[in-house]
């Protein structure tokens, strides 16, 4: 994947440096030159400069970027304004670094499409996110496994867990699904949704459009999983 991390501060350059080491293409820019240098020979890119420039986000191109992530947190309207003009210029997929509860309230305001509190999320959970989009959460299990949450996907759909054998064909084992279900009102229209947990699941039950299934896996085998079609 291809990343640009905008502010080394801890956040930003941890970030960076866990994108680095799982082999991904990373961009770096700072305005502190002594913070740029220490990507200067694995980074893809490192850049000293103010990202408040707009021509400066234009020479990245970050609408052929995979995740662009904002992480001047200290400076609100640097922020703001760095994430607006990225929206302007057409970045895919931006996450902002948000320093408290007010300035994410005005990220997500303006339409970022996620915002991280580093005093709630980790860099390596933002990385992971990052490098697992399909995911919608994961959680490790020791060292080598991990529980993670991924929409079902369309081969799935109207088959029951026996006839999908996941756990021979992939070596995984579904212990949950997450299942929307309608709620009507008195005339019979659907007034909204509610979720309802199936844990365990019996071998019989029918994978739906909008299950969210919950599986236990090893980590090396998450990115067979995301092949899931």
């Amino acid at each position: 994947m291809q990343v640009a991390v905008i502010g080394l501060g801890r956040f930003g350059f941890s970030l960076a440096d866990i994108l680095i080491e799982n082999g991904h293409e990373v961009l770096v820019v700072d305005k502190d030159e002594k913070l740029v240098q220490e990507f200067e020979n694995k980074a893809r890119e490192a850049i000293v400069g103010d990202a408040t420039d707009e021509s400066l986000l234009r020479s990245l191109g970050p609408q052929n970027l995979d995740a662009v992530v904002v992480a001047i947190g200290d400076d609100v309207e640097a922020s703001v304004l760095v994430c607006i003009s990225l929206m302007d210029i057409g970045a895919r997929y931006i996450i902002a670094k948000a320093e408290n509860d007010r300035h994410a309230k005005i990220l997500k305001k303006i339409g970022i499409h996620k915002v991280v509190q580093p005093e709630r999320d980790s860099a390596k959970a933002v990385a992971d996110h990052i490098m697992h989009p399909k995911l919608f959460d994961r959680f490790y299990i020791g060292e080598d496994h991990s529980i993670i949450e991924i929409k079902s996907p369309k081969s799935f759909w109207g088959k029951t867990l026996m006839e999908l054998d996941l756990r021979r064909k992939y070596n995984v084992l579904v212990i949950a699904i997450k299942r929307r279900e309608p709620m009507f009102d008195s005339s019979g229209e659907i007034k909204g949704f509610k979720e309802h947990l199936i844990a365990p699941p019996s071998p019989n039950e029918q994978i739906l459009e909008h299950d969210v299934l919950i599986v236990l896996t090893s980590n090396e085998n998450i990115k067979e999983v995301e092949r899931w079609q």
